[in-house]
C-alpha cells in the first residue's frame, strides 16, 4: 500500500525470513504409545544434534570428544524415519506418531514491552505529501489488520506530530487565558477584553490563507506560528481599544481611530517587511521555518485590517455608540 502511494521512498521491514522449521505435533497414536513433546526431541537430538561430552589436551592442542551421528546431515525422509518407544521395546515410523508441518521462521524476533513486534518503515518526500496524508490513505488498511487482532503502534514523524499538536493547543489555550486574565486586569471590563481576544481566531484565516497562496504545507513551524500570532494580533488591538475607550458617540469613535490608523499600520508594515524574506525566498535550511513566517507575515497583515476596522465596529455595537444628535439636524428620518 505505501509503494502504490506517491512521494514514499525507503521501504523497510525488519522481518526478514530465516530458515524452514519443522513444527510437530503428537498425534492420538503417538500419545497412547506413551510419546509427548520432550521424549520426541530427546529422540531426535541425538540423531541431527552432536553432544559434547568432554575435553581434553594433546600434544596439537585442545581436543573436544563429541558423540555425533555420522549422516545427521544427509536428507533423511521424515515420514519413514524410526524412532524407538519411550520404552525402547519397539520402534514405529515418526510419521505414524506425529503430525509435521514445515514453516519458514523469522531470522530474528523483536520485541517491544514483551510483545513480538514488527516495524516498517517509510520516508515522505514533503514536497509531494505529508506523513499525516500517508497515514490517512493506509488507515483503512491498519483498521482491517486492527480487527484481525494485530496491535498498530504508529511511531516516528507521525506520532511526534500528534504530540506536538497536542502540546500546541494546550500551548494555545494558556496563551489565551493569561492574554485574557491581563487584558481584564489592565481595563478593569470584561467586554472589552472579549472585543480584543476575538480578532486572534478571525487572525488565524491570514494565516492560512497565505500558506494556500505560497502553496506551502502546514507544518508545525506554521502551528507555533499561529500560536505566537496571538500576542502580536493583541498588540494592536490593545493600542486601538486603549485609545477608543470612552467614546461617546460615533463621529469620536471614528475620530480617535483614524488617529490610530498609522501607528498600528506601520508598525504591522515593519513586521510583514522584516518577514518578507524569510516568506518569499527561504532556502536552504531556512525552508524549515518558512510556514512560520508565513503564519507571522500573512496573520499581522490580515490582522490589521481587523483592528482597523473590526474592533472600532465591535466596541460601537457593544457600547451602543450612536450619531450625533447634530448630525440629524434638519433632516426627516424614520426610527425603527
Amino acid at each position: 500500500a505505501l509503494r502504490d502511494i506517491n512521494g514514499t521512498s525507503d521501504i523497510a521491514n525488519n522481518a526478514k525470513d530465516g530458515p524452514k522449521e519443522i513444527k510437530f505435533r503428537i498425534n492420538k497414536y503417538g500419545q497412547s504409545l506413551g510419546f509427548n513433546e520432550a521424549n520426541l526431541v530427546t529422540s531426535l537430538r541425538g540423531l541431527f544434534l552432536e553432544a559434547e561430552y568432554g575435553k581434553m589436551f594433546s600434544d596439537s592442542g585442545l581436543i573436544r570428544i563429541k558423540v555425533a551421528n555420522p549422516s545427521k546431515d544427509d536428507n533423511y525422509d521424515l515420514s519413514s524415519l524410526h524412532i524407538s518407544t519411550p520404552d525402547r521395546q519397539h520402534f514405529v515410523q515418526l510419521s505414524e506418531i506425529a503430525d509435521f508441518t514445515y514453516k519458514t521462521s523469522l531470522l530474528k524476533l523483536y520485541k517491544d514491552g514483551g510483545n513480538r513486534t514488527w516495524t516498517l518503515t517509510a520516508r515522505t518526500d514533503k514536497k509531494i505529501i505529508l506523513p499525516s496524508e500517508v497515514m490517512k490513505q493506509i488507515k483503512p488498511l491498519l483498521s482491517k489488520l486492527e480487527a484481525k487482532g494485530i496491535t498498530i503502534d504508529i511511531k516516528g514523524e507521525e506520532k511526534e506530530n500528534a504530540q506536538v499538536q497536542k502540546e500546541m493547543g494546550q500551548a494555545a489555550i494558556i496563551a489565551v487565558f493569561l492574554i485574557f486574565i491581563s487584558l481584564v486586569w489592565m481595563f478593569n471590563s470584561l467586554a472589552l477584553p472579549l472585543i480584543t481576544i476575538s480578532t486572534i481566531p478571525l487572525s488565524i484565516l491570514g494565516a492560512l490563507i497565505g500558506t494556500h497562496l505560497l502553496d506551502v504545507n502546514l507544518t508545525m513551524p506554521g502551528i507555533m506560528g499561529m500560536v505566537g500570532l496571538a500576542g502580536v494580533v493583541v498588540n494592536d488591538g490593545l493600542i486601538m481599544l486603549s485609545f477608543v475607550k470612552g467614546s461617546q458617540t460615533y463621529d469620536k469613535l471614528l475620530e480617535k481611530a483614524q488617529m490610530r490608523l498609522r501607528p498600528i499600520f506601520l508598525t504591522s508594515i515593519t513586521t510583514v517587511l522584516g518577514l518578507s524574506t524569510l516568506m518569499f525566498f527561504a532556502s536552504g535550511q531556512s525552508l524549515i521555518i518558512q510556514p512560520m513566517a508565513i503564519a507571522l507575515g500573512f496573520g499581522v497583515a490580515w490582522s490589521t485590517l481587523l483592528n482597523l476596522i473590526y474592533t472600532p465596529l465591535m466596541y460601537a455595537v457593544v457600547y451602543r455608540v450612536k450619531k450625533d444628535d447634530d448630525t440629524y439636524k434638519g433632516k426627516n428620518f424614520k426610527t425603527t
